[in-house]
């Protein structure tokens, strides 16, 4: 009988001992999503990720703190400050987002790294391990630099101006250096600019450079702060040679050949637009490096052995008077354009229209066949 009660009480004592597994608690790391270098004003995302598998999302409590040195192993608490400079209750979101400040709290001293205190806890509610204190480097940022160039014309012996517009998240402005170089080697002239007030956050810088050679050319600058920290950016540009200047309207409009323009008053014969890369009309700019265009007119008479130059006649207008003439006669007025090269017109006299460039869209001569009436 005891057997058969001893057994029964085993049977009964096994079945109320049965105890669920042991559930672990979870597991939870932080990582930087980017950048891959932490730099101090610069943006940074965290995120933090269960390890286990089986871990739902859970809610994430962040507070972040300003170091003022980097211990790998984070437990150097005392190089940070004691309030954090970016916090989030409880969140859903397993990242954060926030930007690195350049000082610490009491603003004595630069951050060099970040402190990341997380509590992250699972849906069933149980703390994760593996997170606690994180530390992570901050770097020197490096300034900003942006260039840009203009010029009326990229030509040889026009000025090009060259502009850089530079910041720094995390150093005083006046601790940036600019280096400048030009290739092929040329001289770089400072451009004035206005004084920047007190409160510009960025500063700007210019040069000019005056190209004596045609080809591609490159501007190499160099923004360095104070720790030598340096961000490098370049220009480039193609240079073209000086090229023959071209008639681009006269007045009036010039008959087609064999034809002849009928003209019975005083009328002003003219040019006025040139093109031209540095000698252009009306001039394109006045800096120095530009010219205008030098005009040449001459005529030949009904009769005449030759063409006659028209001394003086250097302007882009001619008045011509047909009181000069007998009805029915024909005169021919002609206007030469030239730039400061004065390379002479490759054509014969004979030809009404001539022009050194290759292109029958540019030309440098024009006739006019007048009639007079």
């Amino acid at each position: 009988m005891r057997a058969v009660a001893t057994g029964l009480v085993l049977i009964g004592l096994t079945g109320c001992f049965y105890v669920d597994p042991i559930v672990a608690r979870p597991r939870v790391q932080i990582k930087v999503v980017e950048p891959d270098v932490i730099y101090r004003g610069g943006g940074v995302t965290l995120a933090a990720k269960f390890v286990d598998a089986e871990t739902g999302l859970g809610t994430y409590e962040w507070k972040l703190y300003s170091c003022l040195s980097f211990d790998r192993s984070g437990a150097d608490e005392d190089e940070c400050d004691d309030d954090a400079f970016y916090t989030v209750p409880s969140s859903r979101s397993n990242m954060v987002n926030f930007a690195v400040p350049v000082m610490n709290m009491s603003r004595t001293a630069k951050t060099a790294a970040i402190s990341v205190q997380l509590v992250a806890r699972s849906d069933r509610g149980a703390v994760a391990e593996g997170a606690g204190q994180s530390q992570f480097e901050v770097s020197d940022a490096p300034p900003n630099l942006a260039l840009h160039h203009a010029a009326v014309t990229y030509t040889v012996g026009a000025p090009i101006d060259l502009f850089a517009v530079y910041s720094d998240p995390d150093d005083a402005l006046d601790d940036v250096a600019l280096t400048w170089q030009v290739t092929p080697a040329a001289a770089l002239d400072d451009l004035p600019l206005a004084a920047p007030a007190p409160t510009d956050t960025t500063r700007s810088a210019a040069k000019r450079v005056v190209p004596d050679q045609p080809g591609d050319w490159d501007v190499k600058v160099v923004a360095a702060d104070a720790l030598h920290t340096a961000v490098e950016k370049h220009l480039a540009f193609t240079v073209e040679p000086d090229h023959p200047p071209c008639l681009a309207q006269w007045e009036p409009i010039a008959p087609p050949p064999g034809a002849t323009l009928p003209v019975s008053a005083p009328t002003v014969f003219q040019v006025p637009l040139v093109a031209d890369d540095l000698d252009a009309f009306p001039p394109a700019s006045d800096a120095p490096q530009f010219g205008t265009t030098r005009f040449a007119w001459s005529i030949l008479p009904p009769g005449a052995p030759a063409r006659q130059v028209l001394a003086g006649a250097t302007g882009n207008r001619l008045q011509f008077d047909p009181a000069a003439f007998t009805p029915g006669d024909i005169v021919e007025l002609r206007v030469e354009a030239f730039d400061r090269l004065a390379t002479a017109l490759p054509c014969n006299d004979s030809a009404a229209t001539c022009s050194i460039a290759a292109s029958a869209a540019c030309i440098q001569r024009q006739t006019w066949r007048v009639e007079i009436r």
